[in-house]
Order: C-alpha cells, then structure tokens, then sequence
C-alpha cells in the first residue's frame, strides 16, 4: 500500500523538475505519480494526491508555462478577478431569462400552486424519513417499515417539464427579490444612521451575514454589484436618491391636507409591491402569536382575517409550507419570531410594539431593515 509521505515526496520531485530543452514541465498527475513510485493503487494516490494540490495549491497551467512568482501571482489575481466578473454577468442573465420565463407562464400559475403544495407536503415527509434514518444510524431504533407509495396523483406527463421549469424558475426569481430587498433595507438603514454615502463605505456597512447569503444563493455582493442595482433603484424613485456620486433617502412627498378614510385590506392591497405585502403579512402573523401564543402554520392561517389569505394570491398563494419558509426566513434575519421543538412558532416579546421592520425588535417607527 503506497503511504502519503511517499505520495508527497513523489509529487514534490516531480513538480521540483525543470522543463526539458524546447519543452514542458512534466504535469503532477495520478499516471505520472505512479510511475515515479514505480507502482501502487491509482485510489490511493488518488486521495493523497488531492491532498497535496490543496496544501501546496497545485495550479499546472501556470506552473507548466514557468512564468516568473511575481508575475505568477498576478495571472492569479487577474483570473479571479475575471472569474467574479463572469459570475456577475452570468447572474445578471439568468435573472432576465427567469423574468421573460415568469411572464411567459403567467396561466400556468394555477397549476403551479398545486404543484408546490404537494412539493410542501412531500418536504415534510422528506423530513420526517431523514429523522428516522438518523436514529436508525445512531442505533437508536429499527427502521419502521417503508410506508406504502402516496396516491396521490401525478401531473400529466405532457406537463412535467414545464412544471418543474417553472418551479425552479419561480423559486431563483423568489430568492432574488427578497435577497435584493434585504439588501436594499440594509442600505436604507445605513443611511438613516451615517447619513448620504458612496458605494464602498456602503458596502462596508452592510451586515456580514447578508453577504454570505448572497454567495449561498448565487448572487454575489460586490460593490459594483452593489452600485448595479441602488442605480435601477434610484432610477426608479423607490426610496433612494443619487446625488453626485452619494446614495441617500429619496425625500418623501408631502401629505394631503385631509386624512383619506383608511382602507380595507384589499384596497391597501391594490397599491402595494411585493416586499411591502409580505413585511405586513408577517406582522400581521406577529400580532396574532402575540395575542394568542404558540401555534402552528396551519392554525395561524386557519384564524388569519380571510381578506389577507385571498390577497396574498395576487403575489404568491399563501400555503403552510411557504408560511414556514417565510418565518423561519425572519428568524434567521434575527425578527423576534421562534421557532419551538415541537413545529409551533411563537412571537419573542419586544418593547413596545414590533414596526414589522426591525431586526432587533423596535418600535414603531424605528429604523431597521425588514
């Protein structure tokens, strides 16, 4: 059994030779590994050969073209820096192509609300069997006979890739409208606090965590990137204003002189974006664990007012599975909203009355970001 050690000392010689006369350097390789050893199982120097590209960080393009370290180095940055461009450009598309495919598809909605219920419902089981298997692992318990296949029925097959298209199209283009709307309540916030600043101290203010998840989601925050889209924001007189080369709060407009009588749901409904109605929607679910205490998703919307259920269709249909989504959601971004061992969430208790805005839980009026 070849070793490690005779791996490393092996890849080490190889890498440590000059390129002969008009040629190459002889690439550090499985096949030429083991032929320095005279011999070995390829799985073996395998493993410990990935290894060793790892600690020594093995690049055989570079290496091979015997380029000088400084210059080395620089070729290095250059590709990183191009590999970031390419993954924003990429990004920037596949966002138009799931906008033409969400327009496209606009009567397939229906159907597609079906499909994700019964995706919530499978989830829960999925979840459901990996705890079992857990403790089958661990010992604790014998596995439970497999249940019987569900009957529930199965989309035409004509329809299947189009459905899963779809699904998958409208689950990216979520993702991205509520990463981007956090994002832009983080800059709000930043602003109310230091007041008008330029993109990179911006991009500094912003909290570590939202950058993270930009990089899970597939959407990286730079502060090119990050210019990108306060620009289209400001174009659009959302909230933020540019002035020089500062973003700072947009000025709000004046208030009529007569109080308009206060609307119904549906009618406050009419006027809001997406971001807006889920923020009051989730305060609203705030509320009602506040008052009555620990429930599931399903109570929460058996006993929500029936206006929100059926406004929430002209964004997303509401569902107990996309309620879990959204709240567990909110407790990773710190809203005071917990989830309990037992599948109820409950609301944290604040000062005062949460503003359906804040991550810290502040009162109404407070800054914060949603």
């Amino acid at each position: 059994m070849v070793g490690i050690s005779d791996v490393f000392r092996a890849a080490n010689l190889i890498r440590a030779r000059p390129a002969p006369p008009g040629g190459v350097k002889e690439r550090v390789s499985v096949r030429n590994v083991r032929k320095q050893l005279g011999g070995g199982s390829f799985g073996d120097i395998a493993r410990a050969l990935r290894k060793w590209r790892e600690d020594e960080d093995y690049r055989p393009a570079i290496e091979q073209a015997d380029l000088p370290e400084a210059f080395e180095r620089r070729v290095v940055g250059i590709g990183r820096e191009l590999l970031e461009m390419a993954r924003v450009e990429a990004t920037r598309a596949r966002l138009a192509d799931f906008v033409e495919a969400e327009e496209r598809r606009a009567l397939e909605r229906d159907v597609l609300d079906e499909a994700l219920e019964r995706v919530d419902r499978l989830e829960e089981r999925i979840a459901t069997l990996q705890v079992e298997l857990d403790r089958w692992r661990s010992g604790a318990v014998m596995p439970a006979a497999a249940p019987a296949a569900s009957a529930m029925p199965e989309p035409p097959p004509a329809a299947k890739e189009n459905l899963i298209d779809a699904a998958f199209g409208r689950k990216l283009a979520s993702e991205a409208d509520g990463f981007w709307a956090d994002v832009r309540d983080a800059v709000e916030a930043a602003v109310r606090r230091k007041g008008p600043m330029a993109v990179h101290p911006l991009f500094k203010a912003l909290p570590e965590p939202l950058k993270r998840q930009g990089e899970v989601l597939g959407f990286p925050l730079t502060p090119a990137w990050l210019r990108y889209h306060l620009l289209r924001i400001a174009g659009d007189g959302n909230g933020l204003s540019l002035v020089g080369y500062r973003f700072g709060l947009a000025e709000p407009e004046d208030a009529g002189a007569e109080a308009e009588p206060k609307p119904g749901v549906g009618d406050e409904v009419a006027g809001m974006s997406n971001r807006e109605f889920w923020r009051r929607f989730v305060h609203e679910v705030h509320d009602r664990l506040s008052k009555v205490g620990p429930m599931t998703v399903e109570a929460i919307l058996d006993g929500m007012d029936s206006e929100w259920i059926e406004a929430s269709a002209r964004f997303q249909r509401i569902t107990p599975g996309r309620l879990r989504y959204k709240l567990k959601g909110r407790i990773v971004e710190g809203r005071p909203f917990e989830a309990l061992d037992d599948g109820r969430f409950a609301a944290v208790v604040v000062d005062g009355h949460w503003d359906g805005r804040s991550a810290t839980g502040g009162v109404n009026g407070g800054d914060g970001s949603a």
